[in-house]
């Protein structure tokens, strides 16, 4: 067997294990949270990140519109009933509330009544004004004229050990808390405007993962279709969930992909039979193609167990890169054949080739670095696919080329054209400084104009109408503000609890002054065991307490021996006060679970805002509590800022190690700058045209700007190290011109994408590849 019949079955070898690989383990998920920094050094990062992948976010609120409140009550059991059989959701259904939980009133009595003086008031100060003999004469009247309504046998049985009523208030309380706009009608959640049933589905997966959540979509949808089928058809379904919006980005992502692959491997195709009219070439591409794609995907599985959509649109675009080698082959060994045959000709330019590439992994080394996983994912893509399709290049080329070739009359015109730029002398060769001259004023008058576009919606595209339909649902059932909450942390629980008591306080005064419309807090369910114990102290440890009660009360009519109970409860000893992990496993459970959220090792409690009408304000209020004001999209974007700058770090260590690499490879000051300088020019004249243009930047354009310096120091190496001899410039000036393009075709399509983050990465590799093809003869 020759030499080149073993490579290519090594080739094959390699291609159909790759393949096998990537068909058996490939996951593809568009959990944009792989964009969010995992650096836990800034807190308030940390934190927001912890609450996009919460449990909170992952919660889905659905709205089932029905004539009446019979009807919506009955399709809110049929529904629950369809979705737990439903197969796209049962494996991903974590909870499902619709409706106060089985035993919710028992669990209330059980837990709360022997704690129930803890109850009593917010703080100590506010029980001991509800214990002055005015406030008790007041509340003996309430209770007299309470035991006067339809409710009275309910209360008579609570009134001797609570004649002030504590457990029936904090009853309310609690009960009413369950979510705003809300209202029971048979034991099921109701808008209280409208025949609207309520439901709150919670997922396992990522409310950023979009595959799983198109899944659990359409399994919704079709238990809605169900229930709706058996109502004739009466029945609105309206639904507010993150999962929309990632499953939406990753529906158009995937047609990204699509668009990107099938347009490039057309186009690719097409413009390399225009310039060459072989299909052998074609032949010649596929194997390099195929190879460094599948390559780049499965490096990706391995080291992070999933590869993220955003990375496979941008490997696919990828693809006008991996055939370089493939096409410098080709041209030399049509315009500068070997005498020896294809593998003579290949090693001829082999030093190139691996330098080329050499540039070009450097450079994605640094984002290696990066506290971002999802441009950790794209740097190994590219290292993986640019190393693959150099070993494509060495193990199919040669095999699959023909013993010789003859140029077309399109390559040959091609070649004629470059050729003439290089041979401009005098006059002629002042106009090869145009492009320079106006690349340099593009940079001049654009760097001092450039944008930083640092929101987390850089990466993503919200769709209007979603967006309104969320915010109607939100409107009618969840009133609390999304992107901002309210956070109290301490290293332990108590302490964190303690903090939060200090929160509600202040919030409270807020709420007053108008700062603020008004709050949801664990503090009706469980304030601190500090507080809790001063609010019972407030009433055990007055000894007068009990006979200005019995006074208040007789003076209204009641008999004071009814009310020995509670002047025994008085005599006890206090219980130990309660603790979120008392109600965990009760049916109260689902009222703590929204509030309580653990971080790095510490303990945190949420209080959700709502009508937030002076923020600074609000903030200078939160400033003297141990609790702050956390806007989610907000510390992400400020985050963002300062971990571009990290980037631009990473970035200008690429950069230099790219320089390094050409220097130490050439050692002279000549070829050096061939092979760096129209690089370095496209990238500013890159940014500088952007900016002209108001087009911000974001963190994925220093991404792109990285790959423009990478290939276009590739460009310069061929032409560096081929520039003294006609016959191999002709071929590596054709070369460099049909790689450029084809680099331009595959990333110029992504700039057409609805994704911000794709757009952004097409349109600047798309400006910067082009002026560095328009550069690198100057």
């Amino acid at each position: 067997m020759t030499a080149e019949r073993r490579a290519l079955a090594l080739g094959a070898l390699v291609l159909a294990a790759l393949g096998l690989f990537v068909a058996m383990r490939l996951s593809v998920v568009a959990d944009i949270a792989h964009f969010l920094p995992d650096d836990a050094a800034d807190t308030d990062v940390h934190l927001a990140r912890e609450l996009v992948t919460s449990a909170l976010s992952r919660t889905m609120v659905v709205v089932i519109d029905a004539p009446d409140d019979d009807i919506a009550a009955r399709a809110s059991r049929e529904f629950e009933a369809e979705l737990r059989r439903e197969p796209r959701v049962a494996a991903e259904l974590v909870a499902f509330d619709a409706g106060p939980p089985a035993g919710i009133e028992d669990a209330l009595w059980q837990i709360y009544e022997p704690h129930r003086f803890a109850f009593l008031a917010p703080d100590a100060a506010a029980a001991a004004e509800r214990l002055t003999p005015a406030a008790l004469a007041e509340a003996a009247a309430s209770l007299k004229r309470r035991l006067a309504t339809p409710a009275s046998s309910l209360l008579a049985r609570v009134v001797p050990g609570d004649p002030l009523l504590i457990l029936p208030e904090l009853f309310q309380r609690l009960i009413g808390g369950t979510g705003d706009g809300l209202r029971v009608v048979d034991g099921r959640f109701l808008t209280e405007r409208g025949a609207g049933a309520v439901c709150f589905v919670t997922t396992a997966s990522s409310a950023s993962d979009g595959s799983a959540q198109r899944v659990v979509l359409d399994g919704l949808q079709a238990a809605f279709a169900a229930v709706d089928a058996r109502h004739g058809d009466e029945l609105e379904l309206g639904v507010s969930a993150t999962g929309r919006f990632a499953a939406r980005a990753e529906a158009a992502i995937r047609a990204d992909i699509q668009r990107v692959s099938i347009g490039s491997t057309v186009g690719l195709i097409a413009f390399l039979l225009v310039v060459f009219r072989s299909l052998r070439l074609v032949l010649l591409v596929a194997p390099v193609l195929a190879t460094a794609f599948l390559a780049g995907t499965a490096a990706c599985q391995l080291a992070f167990g999933q590869v993220h959509g955003l990375t496979l649109a941008f490997g696919a675009a990828l693809i006008g890169v991996s055939i370089d080698y493939a096409v410098h082959f080709h041209c030399h060994h049509v315009f500068a054949p070997e005498p020896e045959g294809p593998r003579a000709t290949l090693r001829a330019i082999w030093t190139p080739l691996v330098v080329g590439a050499a540039t070009t992994v450097v450079g994605f080394f640094a984002l290696m670095l990066s506290s971002f996983p999802g441009l950790r994912q794209l740097a190994v893509f590219a290292v993986a696919g640019i190393l693959a399709a150099l070993l494509a290049t060495r193990l199919f080329l040669p095999g699959l080329a023909a013993r010789g070739g003859e140029p077309t009359a399109v390559s040959r015109a091609i070649v004629r054209r470059l050729g003439a730029l290089f041979s401009w002398r005098g006059r002629r060769r002042g106009w090869l400084a145009v492009p320079l001259i106006a690349t340099l004023g593009c940079a001049a008058f654009g760097l001092p104009r450039l944008q930083w576009n640092d929101g987390v919606a850089a990466l993503n595209r919200l769709d209007p109408e979603l967006l309104a339909a969320d915010a109607a649902v939100r409107e009618r059932v969840v009133r609390y503000e999304q992107g901002r909450v309210v956070l109290a942390m301490a290293d332990d629980e108590q302490t964190a609890l303690e903090h939060n008591d200090l929160v509600v306080h202040a919030l409270t005064g807020a709420v007053e002054r108008g700062e603020l419309g008004g709050f949801r807090n664990i503090a009706t369910l469980v304030p601190s065991a500090r507080r809790q114990r001063e609010v019972d102290r407030t009433l055990r440890d007055d000894a007068a307490l009990w006979d200005r009660v019995r006074t208040a009360f007789a003076a209204e009519g009641f008999r004071p021996e009814a009310l020995q109970p509670f002047r025994d409860a008085l005599r006890a000893a206090a219980p130990e006060p309660l603790v979120p992990g008392d109600l965990a496993e009760t049916p109260l459970g689902v009222l703590v679970r929204p509030f309580r959220i653990v971080a790095d090792g510490r303990v945190g409690f949420l209080t959700f805002l709502r009508d937030v009408r002076d923020e600074p304000a609000l903030r200078r209020t939160l400033a003297g509590v141990p609790g702050r004001l956390l806007a989610i999209e907000g510390a992400l974007s400020a985050a963002y800022g300062a971990y571009r700058e990290r980037l631009l770090e990473l970035w200008l260590l690429g950069l230099v190690a790219v320089l390094a690499l050409v220097a130490l490879r050439h050692r002279a000051v000549r070829p050096t700058a061939i092979a760096c300088v129209p690089a370095l020019l496209a990238a500013a004249g890159t940014v500088g045209l952007l900016a002209l243009f108001d087009q911000p930047l974001n963190m994925l354009s220093l991404v792109a700007l990285l790959m423009i310096v990478s290939m276009g120091v590739d460009y310069g190496v061929f032409l560096a190290e081929n520039h003294t001899a006609a016959r191999r410039l002709d071929a590596t000036c054709l070369a460099v011109f049909v790689a450029g393009v084809s680099t331009a075709l595959g990333f110029g399509l992504l700039a057409i994408s609805e994704q911000p983050a794709l757009r952004g990465i097409g349109l600047t590799s798309g400006v910067g590849v082009l002026l560095c093809l328009v550069l690198a003869p100057a």
